[in-house]
């Protein structure tokens, strides 16, 4: 099959990517930068730029998109909010008609777990009520409405992702807590933990789980619309210093 995958040059898209290519897909690419030693055709294209989308997506007669491309840092959606809400938004709008345009089989649209914002009840599923909180919260929640939008509308076939936080190689956003903790240790330093943050849960998911949910997603067929991606298990952010810490024999701050 022909395979679009968006921020392909990203973090988890170049693992996806990489995944399909594997299984003998035609995978090409698109992001705002090119992917160095790239073993895929790749573009340089604006995700919310819709007529060049289009175009690319028409005449290679693409199959499935898997759409990675947006804002992905929680502080640079709060510092340019009308920027997340356009390209996290608008340009998974344009990802969706682009594909309905060119009656593409079916389209992945990678959200977040952070779009069910605060919950009383745990583990959240998939039919819980959105409750953004912050302006990438919400941009992701547009992104939501949009693909729900072309589901009921347009009866595309369009399946929602929602993952835990992803971790793994390749993953230089320091603003994560685990590269950010990975680059303490390497500088020779602890990893810092708030008081107010000893006993938050978090969940952890690897990058390379999640591309084989991609392909699975893609490739197979599925029941349900939309799909929370994680692990059973929580840790707190004291658990995680202390036991990454551990591993690499520092000491937590």
């Amino acid at each position: 099959m022909n395979i679009l995958i968006t921020g392909h040059s990203g973090f988890i898209g170049s693992h996806t990517a990489d995944y399909f290519l594997e299984q003998g897909h035609i995978v090409y690419g698109i992001a705002r930068s090119l992917r160095p030693n790239c073993p895929h055709r790749q573009y340089t294209i604006d995700i919310d730029n819709y007529d060049i989308l289009s175009k690319l997506v028409n005449e290679k007669c693409i199959d499935i998109i898997v759409h990675f491309a947006g804002k992905p840092i929680v502080a640079d959606c709060d510092k340019d909010p009308f920027g997340a809400f356009k390209v996290n938004g608008l340009g998974t709008a344009a990802i969706l008609e682009a594909a309905r345009y060119a009656n593409v089989k079916k389209t992945i649209i990678i959200e977040t777990d952070k779009v069910y914002g605060f919950q009383e009840k745990v583990p959240t599923t998939e039919d819980a009520v959105l409750n953004p909180g912050s302006p990438y919260e919400f941009s992701k929640v547009l992104a939501a409405m949009f693909c729900n939008f072309y589901r009921e509308h347009y009866k595309m076939d369009v399946i929602s992702v929602r993952p835990v936080n992803v971790f793994g190689p390749g993953d230089y956003s320091f603003t994560r807590i685990v590269p950010a903790a990975m680059r303490n240790i390497a500088n020779g330093k602890g990893i810092p933990v708030q008081k107010h943050a000893v006993n938050i849960q978090r969940n952890f998911i690897y990058v390379k789980d999640v591309a084989k949910m991609m392909y699975l997603l893609a490739t197979e067929k599925t029941k349900h619309n939309v799909y929370n991606l994680s692990t059973n298990e929580s840790v707190s952010i004291l658990d995680f210093a202390t036991h990454i810490t551990k591993i690499l024999v520092h000491n937590v701050d």
